[in-house]
């Protein structure tokens, strides 16, 4: 059995630059349609560099 997609987990964002890291809530589905997102702009983003480049 896998992980059950409604089960909170902690998200924990921190950069050098930044004061305080930033923490929020999600469940596991939450942060599965998170992580496509970004995916896409990832995409998105390498689609456009390419278009520049071009």
């Amino acid at each position: 059995m896998g992980p059950e997609p409604d089960e909170t987990v902690t998200v924990e964002l921190d950069c050098l630059s930044w004061e305080h890291g930033y923490a929020r809530l999600l469940t596991r589905r939450q942060l599965g349609e998170l992580l496509l997102r970004f995916d896409a702009m990832a995409d998105e983003t390498e689609a456009a560099y390419e278009a520049e480049r071009a």
